[in-house]
């Protein structure tokens, strides 16, 4: 007797047509968009047209499959990969990840969809150019101990940040999420905006410990579930990601709803 399945793993699904409309989204500048297309070797390479061409590397002498569980459980059979804090993926620092010209901040926004596996209580970064050990700090986009999204601007030169935190609903345990922010660039009167599926989770404005000039183009490695360098991960994020990007521009509101329809497609909820 033929056995008909749920349809999760649905075989018509258009996936790459999908992961297109993704990046014509984000746009050209500055892209990078990682779709984890493969769960085994050491490299995971981005995605679409305008993309910078960075990897994503495991740290140290390791795999994929041996470390980060990779699993093709979603309806459009990519990848996501699991955090313990034994491991994460980077990459090395590429003027693509850093937005400032001239002395002055550019708008960017970064993105991911996450699957918690631990109770509230403890900061994790999600996506940061943050390397706190070698004075190296750019932003890190994270959540605090009481899971509400966070992003921190910081002006190393002068060691200054502007950080714009939730106001709103915090992360769930154990269930898929799609966290955004973005900026607009613009650190005289900055406008940093923050959204949980789709959803703002915050009113734009920032604080502002001491006289933030603008970020620097420094030298730390582009951390994805964490922060700081490969070698001494801070803040590893416990639990499952997909889908992370970088772009460098600033996604409005109905940008974000349509990358969240799109990865709730592809992740299968």
């Amino acid at each position: 007797m033929a056995h008909i399945g749920s349809g999760l793993a649905q075989t018509n699904m258009r996936t790459f047509a999908l992961l297109d409309q993704i990046v014509t989204v984000l746009g050209g500048t500055k892209l990078s968009f990682w779709p984890f297309l493969n769960g085994v070797g050491n490299d995971t390479f981005p995605y679409g047209s305008g993309n910078d061409g960075v990897r994503l590397s495991c740290s140290g002498v390791t795999t994929l499959e041996l470390n980060f569980d990779p699993t093709p459980f979603h309806a459009s059979h990519l990848f996501s990969y699991h955090n313990d804090s034994t491991t994460n993926v980077a990459a090395a620092d590429n003027a693509n990840f850093s937005f400032v010209t001239g002395g002055l901040d550019d708008a960017f926004s970064l993105g991911i969809w996450v699957f918690m596996e631990e109770a509230l209580g403890t900061a994790r970064s999600l996506i940061a150019k943050y390397g706190s050990t070698g004075l190296a700090r750019e932003y890190d986009f994270r959540f605090g101990a009481d899971g509400k999204l966070v992003m921190e601007l910081y002006d190393e030169d002068v060691d200054t940040t502007e950080i714009a935190t939730s106001a709103g609903t915090a992360l769930t345990p154990f269930i898929w999420q799609f966290v955004t922010m973005t900026y607009d660039g613009g650190q005289a009167a900055p406008v940093i905006d923050l959204y949980l599926n789709a959803t703002s989770v915050h009113d734009g404005t920032s604080i502002e410990t001491g006289a933030y000039v603008s970020m620097e183009d420094l030298g730390a490695s582009l951390m994805i579930g964490s922060r700081d360098a490969p070698a001494t991960a801070a803040q590893v994020f416990q639990g499952r990601y997909a889908l992370p990007f970088v772009t460098g521009k600033q996604l409005t509101a109905a940008e974000v709803t349509t990358l969240y329809g799109l990865g709730r497609e592809l992740i299968g909820i």
